[in-house]
Protein backbone atom coordinates (compact mmCIF):
# COMPACT_ATOMS: atom_id res chain seq x y z
CA UNK A 1 0.00 0.00 0.00
CA UNK A 2 1.30 3.50 -1.23
CA UNK A 3 0.08 6.84 0.25
CA UNK A 4 0.56 10.23 0.31
CA UNK A 5 0.79 12.39 3.63
CA UNK A 6 -1.02 15.88 3.43
CA UNK A 7 0.69 18.01 5.46
CA UNK A 8 2.10 17.11 9.24
CA UNK A 9 0.21 20.21 10.32
CA UNK A 10 -1.59 17.62 13.15
CA UNK A 11 -0.13 17.02 16.84
CA UNK A 12 -1.21 13.37 15.96
CA UNK A 13 1.17 13.33 12.81
CA UNK A 14 4.04 11.68 14.21
CA UNK A 15 2.14 8.97 16.33
CA UNK A 16 -0.13 7.93 13.18
CA UNK A 17 3.03 7.78 10.74
CA UNK A 18 4.67 5.33 12.83
CA UNK A 19 1.91 3.11 13.21
CA UNK A 20 1.48 3.03 9.67
CA UNK A 21 5.03 2.28 8.32
CA UNK A 22 4.90 -0.21 10.83
CA UNK A 23 2.07 -1.98 8.85
CA UNK A 24 4.56 -1.80 6.16
CA UNK A 25 2.81 1.10 4.28
CA UNK A 26 5.06 2.82 2.16
CA UNK A 27 4.56 6.79 2.29
CA UNK A 28 5.75 7.68 -1.18
CA UNK A 29 4.74 11.53 -1.38
CA UNK A 30 4.32 14.60 1.36
CA UNK A 31 2.57 17.74 0.84
CA UNK A 32 2.39 20.37 2.83
CA UNK A 33 1.38 24.26 2.84
CA UNK A 34 4.50 24.80 4.87
CA UNK A 35 7.29 24.05 2.75
CA UNK A 36 9.71 23.56 5.73
CA UNK A 37 7.54 21.64 7.89
CA UNK A 38 7.19 19.17 4.91
CA UNK A 39 10.81 18.60 3.67
CA UNK A 40 11.27 17.89 7.42
CA UNK A 41 8.22 14.96 7.00
CA UNK A 42 9.78 13.72 3.96
CA UNK A 43 12.94 13.69 4.84
CA UNK A 44 11.85 11.79 8.40
CA UNK A 45 8.82 9.11 6.22
CA UNK A 46 11.81 8.48 3.09
CA UNK A 47 9.27 10.18 1.25
CA UNK A 48 9.66 12.71 -1.50
CA UNK A 49 8.38 16.52 -0.94
CA UNK A 50 5.93 17.75 -3.14
CA UNK A 51 4.49 21.08 -3.20
CA UNK A 52 1.46 20.58 -5.60
CA UNK A 53 -1.26 18.77 -4.35
CA UNK A 54 -2.52 17.49 -7.86
CA UNK A 55 0.72 16.44 -9.04
CA UNK A 56 0.39 14.04 -6.39
CA UNK A 57 -3.40 12.97 -7.03
CA UNK A 58 -2.44 12.34 -10.48
CA UNK A 59 0.19 9.81 -9.79
CA UNK A 60 -1.75 5.89 -10.01
CA UNK A 61 0.78 4.49 -7.80
CA UNK A 62 -0.76 6.35 -4.98
CA UNK A 63 -3.29 4.47 -3.06
CA UNK A 64 -4.93 6.70 -0.42
CA UNK A 65 -3.77 10.16 1.14
CA UNK A 66 -3.56 10.74 4.93
CA UNK A 67 -4.95 14.29 5.44
CA UNK A 68 -3.77 15.82 8.37
CA UNK A 69 -3.93 19.13 7.12
CA UNK A 70 -5.72 22.27 9.43
CA UNK A 71 -9.51 21.90 9.55
CA UNK A 72 -10.28 24.13 7.62
CA UNK A 73 -8.58 23.48 4.60
CA UNK A 74 -10.19 19.15 4.85
CA UNK A 75 -13.01 20.16 2.36
CA UNK A 76 -11.04 20.86 -0.39
CA UNK A 77 -8.42 18.47 -0.11
CA UNK A 78 -10.50 15.79 0.73
CA UNK A 79 -12.64 16.49 -2.16
CA UNK A 80 -10.02 16.49 -4.61
CA UNK A 81 -8.48 13.36 -3.40
CA UNK A 82 -11.86 11.46 -3.77
CA UNK A 83 -12.02 12.71 -7.51
CA UNK A 84 -8.70 11.18 -7.88
CA UNK A 85 -10.10 7.90 -6.99
CA UNK A 86 -7.54 8.10 -3.56
CA UNK A 87 -8.86 6.53 -0.56
CA UNK A 88 -8.86 8.93 2.45
CA UNK A 89 -7.51 8.88 6.04
CA UNK A 90 -8.69 12.02 7.85
CA UNK A 91 -8.48 13.57 11.16
CA UNK A 92 -11.51 14.82 13.23
CA UNK A 93 -13.68 16.53 12.71
CA UNK A 94 -14.24 16.04 9.19
CA UNK A 95 -15.73 19.88 8.38
CA UNK A 96 -16.34 22.28 10.23
CA UNK A 97 -20.53 22.56 9.05
CA UNK A 98 -22.86 19.87 8.32
CA UNK A 99 -23.38 21.14 4.62
CA UNK A 100 -19.28 20.39 4.16
CA UNK A 101 -19.78 17.18 5.69
CA UNK A 102 -22.75 16.41 2.74
CA UNK A 103 -20.34 18.10 0.42
CA UNK A 104 -17.51 15.06 0.95
CA UNK A 105 -19.69 12.84 1.33
CA UNK A 106 -20.84 12.88 -2.13
CA UNK A 107 -17.56 13.20 -3.62
CA UNK A 108 -16.30 10.48 -1.86
CA UNK A 109 -19.43 8.05 -2.39
CA UNK A 110 -19.83 9.34 -6.56
CA UNK A 111 -16.52 8.07 -6.49
CA UNK A 112 -16.54 4.64 -4.94
CA UNK A 113 -13.44 5.54 -2.68
CA UNK A 114 -13.25 4.55 0.86
CA UNK A 115 -13.05 6.82 3.72
CA UNK A 116 -12.53 6.43 7.45
CA UNK A 117 -12.12 9.28 10.25
CA UNK A 118 -10.14 9.28 13.03
CA UNK A 119 -11.63 8.83 16.09
CA UNK A 120 -9.12 7.79 18.67
CA UNK A 121 -11.28 7.43 21.82
CA UNK A 122 -12.43 4.45 19.93
CA UNK A 123 -9.22 2.87 20.25
CA UNK A 124 -9.08 3.24 23.56
CA UNK A 125 -9.83 -0.72 24.99
CA UNK A 126 -11.75 0.42 28.44
CA UNK A 127 -14.08 2.29 26.27
CA UNK A 128 -14.72 -0.54 23.95
CA UNK A 129 -15.08 -2.85 26.79
CA UNK A 130 -17.65 -0.08 28.17
CA UNK A 131 -19.57 0.02 24.96
CA UNK A 132 -19.58 -3.87 24.98
CA UNK A 133 -21.16 -4.13 27.98
CA UNK A 134 -24.42 -0.63 27.36
CA UNK A 135 -24.58 -2.64 23.94
CA UNK A 136 -25.47 -6.25 26.00
CA UNK A 137 -27.39 -4.84 28.61
CA UNK A 138 -25.50 -5.34 31.48
CA UNK A 139 -26.48 -1.40 32.51
CA UNK A 140 -29.90 -1.94 31.93
CA UNK A 141 -31.34 1.13 29.65
CA UNK A 142 -28.47 4.05 30.15
CA UNK A 143 -30.51 7.31 31.51
CA UNK A 144 -27.35 9.58 31.80
CA UNK A 145 -23.43 9.55 30.77
CA UNK A 146 -20.66 12.13 31.54
CA UNK A 147 -17.43 12.16 29.56
CA UNK A 148 -14.82 14.50 30.57
CA UNK A 149 -11.05 15.07 28.78
CA UNK A 150 -8.93 17.68 29.70
CA UNK A 151 -5.18 18.50 29.48
CA UNK A 152 -2.99 21.87 30.79
CA UNK A 153 -2.69 23.06 26.91
CA UNK A 154 -3.32 26.56 27.81
CA UNK A 155 -1.26 26.64 30.96
CA UNK A 156 1.87 24.34 29.59
CA UNK A 157 2.44 25.71 25.98
CA UNK A 158 2.78 21.83 25.21
CA UNK A 159 1.05 22.58 21.55
CA UNK A 160 1.84 24.78 18.74
CA UNK A 161 0.89 28.44 18.63
CA UNK A 162 -1.35 27.58 15.41
CA UNK A 163 -2.93 25.06 17.10
CA UNK A 164 -4.59 28.46 18.67
CA UNK A 165 -5.49 30.00 15.32
CA UNK A 166 -9.06 29.33 14.19
CA UNK A 167 -8.10 30.50 10.92
CA UNK A 168 -6.60 26.85 10.97
CA UNK A 169 -7.89 24.71 13.55
CA UNK A 170 -11.59 26.18 12.60
CA UNK A 171 -12.11 25.90 16.85
CA UNK A 172 -11.07 25.33 20.29
CA UNK A 173 -10.80 23.11 23.21
CA UNK A 174 -14.99 22.35 22.13
CA UNK A 175 -14.09 21.08 18.63
CA UNK A 176 -10.59 19.54 19.73
CA UNK A 177 -10.97 17.48 23.12
CA UNK A 178 -14.45 17.85 23.40
CA UNK A 179 -14.59 15.55 20.17
CA UNK A 180 -14.07 13.01 22.51
CA UNK A 181 -16.93 13.40 24.27
CA UNK A 182 -19.60 13.80 21.16
CA UNK A 183 -17.65 10.53 19.83
CA UNK A 184 -18.92 8.14 23.23
CA UNK A 185 -21.83 10.09 24.18
CA UNK A 186 -23.97 9.11 21.05
CA UNK A 187 -22.78 5.37 20.98
CA UNK A 188 -23.81 5.37 24.44
CA UNK A 189 -27.11 7.12 24.66
CA UNK A 190 -28.31 7.01 20.85
CA UNK A 191 -29.77 9.63 18.26
CA UNK A 192 -28.91 13.17 20.09
CA UNK A 193 -32.04 15.54 19.95
CA UNK A 194 -30.72 18.72 21.11
CA UNK A 195 -27.44 20.57 22.23
CA UNK A 196 -26.72 23.56 25.01
CA UNK A 197 -23.17 24.24 25.74
CA UNK A 198 -21.34 27.15 27.58
CA UNK A 199 -17.98 27.73 26.58
CA UNK A 200 -15.39 30.38 27.45
CA UNK A 201 -11.90 31.73 27.12
CA UNK A 202 -10.03 33.59 30.06
CA UNK A 203 -5.82 33.03 29.47
CA UNK A 204 -5.94 34.69 26.10
CA UNK A 205 -5.50 32.17 23.88
CA UNK A 206 -7.86 33.07 21.16
CA UNK A 207 -9.88 30.05 21.68
CA UNK A 208 -12.39 28.64 23.63
CA UNK A 209 -10.51 27.20 26.69
CA UNK A 210 -12.98 24.90 28.73
CA UNK A 211 -16.52 23.91 27.80
CA UNK A 212 -19.62 21.81 28.98
CA UNK A 213 -22.16 20.53 26.37
CA UNK A 214 -25.41 19.21 27.65
CA UNK A 215 -26.65 16.87 24.83
CA UNK A 216 -30.20 15.28 25.20
CA UNK A 217 -31.30 11.94 23.25
CA UNK A 218 -34.56 11.07 21.79
CA UNK A 219 -34.24 8.01 24.25
CA UNK A 220 -34.52 10.41 27.08
CA UNK A 221 -31.04 9.67 28.04
CA UNK A 222 -29.10 13.03 29.08
CA UNK A 223 -24.90 13.10 28.03
CA UNK A 224 -22.62 15.83 29.15
CA UNK A 225 -19.35 16.77 27.62
CA UNK A 226 -16.56 18.15 29.73
CA UNK A 227 -13.53 19.61 28.40
CA UNK A 228 -10.86 22.30 29.36
CA UNK A 229 -7.71 23.57 28.16
CA UNK A 230 -7.15 24.60 31.53
CA UNK A 231 -5.81 21.29 33.77
CA UNK A 232 -2.67 20.35 35.36
CA UNK A 233 -2.35 17.24 33.06
CA UNK A 234 -4.04 14.85 30.71
CA UNK A 235 -7.29 13.27 32.54
CA UNK A 236 -10.31 11.73 31.14
CA UNK A 237 -13.17 10.24 33.00
CA UNK A 238 -16.28 8.08 31.22
CA UNK A 239 -19.42 7.76 33.50
CA UNK A 240 -22.42 5.58 32.72
CA UNK A 241 -25.81 5.45 34.57
CA UNK A 242 -28.84 2.59 33.43
CA UNK A 243 -31.61 1.69 35.24
CA UNK A 244 -29.71 -1.94 36.10
CA UNK A 245 -26.52 -0.59 36.95
CA UNK A 246 -23.08 1.88 36.29
CA UNK A 247 -20.30 2.17 35.54
CA UNK A 248 -17.14 4.87 35.80
CA UNK A 249 -13.82 4.97 34.08
CA UNK A 250 -10.57 6.97 35.27
CA UNK A 251 -7.56 7.53 33.69
CA UNK A 252 -6.42 8.06 30.47
CA UNK A 253 -5.05 5.71 27.44
CA UNK A 254 -1.40 6.04 28.25
CA UNK A 255 -1.52 4.53 31.86
CA UNK A 256 -4.01 1.69 33.35
CA UNK A 257 -7.58 2.49 33.86
CA UNK A 258 -9.42 2.38 36.62
CA UNK A 259 -13.02 0.66 35.64
CA UNK A 260 -15.72 0.17 38.71
CA UNK A 261 -18.73 -1.86 37.82
CA UNK A 262 -21.88 -2.33 39.68
CA UNK A 263 -24.71 -4.33 38.12
CA UNK A 264 -27.65 -6.00 39.03
CA UNK A 265 -27.69 -8.59 35.80
CA UNK A 266 -24.19 -10.06 36.95
CA UNK A 267 -24.29 -11.57 39.66
CA UNK A 268 -19.86 -11.18 39.97
CA UNK A 269 -20.92 -7.43 39.79
CA UNK A 270 -24.00 -7.04 42.52
CA UNK A 271 -21.54 -4.62 44.34
CA UNK A 272 -19.59 -1.95 42.93
CA UNK A 273 -16.16 -4.01 41.67
CA UNK A 274 -12.75 -2.61 40.47
CA UNK A 275 -10.99 -4.12 37.47
CA UNK A 276 -7.93 -2.93 35.72
CA UNK A 277 -8.27 -2.36 32.07
CA UNK A 278 -5.15 -3.89 31.98
CA UNK A 279 -6.99 -7.13 32.68
CA UNK A 280 -9.35 -6.81 29.48
CA UNK A 281 -8.41 -8.63 26.46
CA UNK A 282 -8.03 -6.30 23.53
CA UNK A 283 -11.09 -5.32 21.52
CA UNK A 284 -9.96 -2.94 18.96
CA UNK A 285 -6.59 -1.42 16.50
CA UNK A 286 -5.70 2.31 16.20
CA UNK A 287 -7.90 4.05 13.62
CA UNK A 288 -5.29 4.17 11.01
CA UNK A 289 -4.40 -0.07 11.28
CA UNK A 290 -7.74 0.05 10.87
CA UNK A 291 -7.45 1.75 7.83
CA UNK A 292 -4.65 -0.13 6.46
CA UNK A 293 -6.97 -3.44 6.65
CA UNK A 294 -9.76 -1.15 4.93
CA UNK A 295 -8.06 -0.65 1.54
CA UNK A 296 -6.44 -3.70 1.82
CA UNK A 297 -9.51 -5.51 1.65
CA UNK A 298 -11.62 -5.51 -1.21
CA UNK A 299 -14.77 -7.01 0.68
CA UNK A 300 -14.75 -3.98 3.15
CA UNK A 301 -16.27 -0.73 2.44
CA UNK A 302 -16.08 0.86 6.01
CA UNK A 303 -15.75 0.42 9.27
CA UNK A 304 -17.99 0.75 11.63
CA UNK A 305 -17.58 3.48 14.80
CA UNK A 306 -15.13 5.41 12.13
CA UNK A 307 -17.56 5.82 8.70
CA UNK A 308 -18.86 8.92 6.91
CA UNK A 309 -22.38 8.61 9.45
CA UNK A 310 -19.76 8.81 13.18
CA UNK A 311 -17.63 11.85 10.78
CA UNK A 312 -21.07 13.55 10.48
CA UNK A 313 -22.74 13.09 13.82
CA UNK A 314 -19.15 14.51 15.26
CA UNK A 315 -19.25 17.49 12.83
CA UNK A 316 -22.77 18.44 13.80
CA UNK A 317 -22.74 18.22 17.83
CA UNK A 318 -19.39 20.77 17.31
CA UNK A 319 -22.14 22.77 15.15
CA UNK A 320 -24.62 22.75 17.46
CA UNK A 321 -22.31 23.49 20.59
CA UNK A 322 -20.65 26.56 19.27
CA UNK A 323 -24.06 27.89 17.77
CA UNK A 324 -25.61 27.08 21.39
CA UNK A 325 -22.93 28.74 22.82
CA UNK A 326 -22.87 31.86 20.67
CA UNK A 327 -26.65 32.02 20.90
CA UNK A 328 -27.09 31.20 24.40
CA UNK A 329 -29.98 28.90 23.39
CA UNK A 330 -30.39 25.25 22.62
CA UNK A 331 -30.18 23.79 19.35
CA UNK A 332 -31.96 21.15 17.29
CA UNK A 333 -29.17 18.52 16.42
Amino acid sequence: MKVALISAWHVHTKKFMARLLAKNVECVYVWDFDEARGQQAAHDYQATFEADYRVILADEQIDAVIVEAPTTMHKELIILAAQAKKHIFSEKVLALTTQDCLEIEQAIRTNDVKFMISLESLANNAYHYALQLVHEGVLGEVTSAYFRRSHGAVIQNHLPSYWFDVSQSGGGVTLDLGSHGFTLLPLICGQPQSVSCIMNETWGSGVDERSTTVIEFTSGAIGTATTSFLASTLDNYLEIIGTQGSLQIVGNEHEPQAIFIQSNVKAEYQRKTLISSEGISKLTDYPIELFVDLVNNSDKTEFPYYDLEAAKTLTRLVECAYESARTGQTVIY
